[in-house]
């Protein structure tokens, strides 16, 4: 028996071991968490940018080695520096292979100048990869009356690359990378603008351009998947309803003396201000739309579009058509809606060069109805200079390329607004 129970011991002891001396092969294979101590990602749509500070081990007159490289890595553009900028440490020379077979990232094998002694040391990486992408969602419920809002926006992180992206620090840019670019995070003070979010320590410095958002945490990546993170959770939302007539676009060309009749929209409103519960730069992207009624039953009326907005403009979301009768029968509007006839006339229009053209409208607003109804006709314009030359009603500008008029008709009532516009195109 004593023979027996020696044999199993040893036999257990051999197990353990060879379990140890594996495990030991898969973290050296594998990367540990320890030694990333930082990620920030800059995401863009087509592409993504790594700024990576990593601890690695190295051995006297060998060098050193990482993995945890996905891939997908466009190999022109990375980057490598000691982070740490330490006299006599010098990188003279790095590889980049696969890992393992069919592992879905690739290991860099480095070789230094004058290292005489095995030290910890720090080094930066730089480069831009694929597969990974990012979209937002937006959700939007609105009360009865339509006057309270509740919105919600996730932005959804999906890795595809096999590579895990621990405690990373991100910014989503609404575009393609560019064909060159500045260093994305320049030394000096950080300060918030209106069209994106500063890191809540300042490692994040603004980003040049309108349409860039920086998340204000710290954010684990999984090596597959999806992660979800929210960008807004607003309960109390104060809105308003409207009607809006556009006539922009095919309008602005040469109408050929034929009339039109634009559409009556229903649309929703309200303000992108810290008082409203919001306060940060919303990205474009699709929302789904939900409506409550008196006795707590919910409808879904669609999907709608909800542009860029930034800090203190207003964000405004079309009912689709469809819906937009339905959602206010309560209130007797859609007898107003159906009873609103529109007419647009193009009275001249003048090809003053190639670039510059001029053209004066009428549009026709006849309420139909024994009730009054407001109605906001909305003008967007292109690229370029532009200049309302005259009209009948004072008009208001919403961003750079876009006026409107807001117009109240009375019951059995019309009004003529009447515009010329100069246009001068990029």
């Amino acid at each position: 028996m004593k023979k027996k129970n020696v044999i199993l011991l040893m036999a257990s002891l051999l197990i353990t071991s060879f379990s140890v001396f594996a495990e030991a092969e898969v973290q050296e294979k594998s990367p540990s968490k320890e030694s990333i101590q930082s990620n920030i990602l800059t995401i863009y749509k087509d592409a993504t940018l790594i700024q990576q500070i990593r601890s690695i081990s190295t051995e006297t007159g060998k060098g050193g080695s990482f993995q945890g490289i996905p891939n997908s890595i466009c190999p022109e553009s990375f980057m490598i520096s000691s982070a740490t900028k330490e006299p006599g440490f010098e990188i003279s020379g790095f590889s980049l292979a696969s890992a393992a077979a069919g592992a879905p990232d690739l290991g860099v094998t480095l070789s230094f100048k004058n290292t005489t002694s095995n030290l910890l040391k720090e080094i930066q990486l730089l480069y831009l990869f694929k597969n990974l992408d990012w979209h937002i969602d937006y959700a939007l419920y609105f009360s009865p009356n339509y006057e309270d809002v509740k919105l919600n926006a996730w932005i959804e992180v999906n890795n595809k690359t096999g590579v895990a992206f621990p405690k990373a620090q991100i910014q989503f840019i609404d575009c393609l990378v560019p064909a060159s670019f500045a260093p994305l995070y320049p030394s000096g003070d950080s300060s918030q603008t209106d069209t994106q979010f500063s890191h809540k320590n300042d490692v994040l410095t603004p980003f040049d351009s309108a349409h860039a958002y920086v998340y204000d945490q710290l954010v684990d990546i999984p090596a597959n998947g999806a992660k979800r993170i929210s960008w807004v959770n607003s309960q109390a939302i104060k809105a308003k309803q409207d009607y809006r007539v556009f006539v922009g676009g095919t309008y602005l060309k040469d109408m050929e003396g034929k009339p039109a009749h634009p559409l009556i929209e229903t649309w929703i409103s309200f303000q992108n201000t810290k008082e409203q519960t919001l306060g940060c730069p919303l990205p474009k992207g699709e929302t789904t739309l939900y409506h409550g009624d008196e006795k707590g039953a919910i409808e879904v009326l669609g999907k709608a579009f909800i542009p860029h907005t930034p800090v203190g403009q207003e964000v405004s979301v079309k009912i689709p058509a469809t819906q937009a009768e339905k959602s206010f029968s309560a209130t007797n509007d859609n007898k107003a809606l159906r009873t609103f006839e529109t007419e647009l006339e193009q009275t001249e229009f003048k090809k003053l060069s190639d670039k510059i053209t001029e053209s004066s409208y009428r549009l026709n607003l006849k309420n139909k109805a024994n009730l009054p109804i407001t109605i906001r006709v909305t003008l967007d314009l292109p690229q370029g200079e532009w200049t309302v030359v005259r009209e009948n009603i004072s008009h208001q500008q919403n961003g750079e390329h876009q006026v409107f008029w807001t117009i109240q008709i009375g019951a059995n009532s019309e009004v003529d607004l009447k515009y010329r516009v100069r246009l001068i195109r990029d």
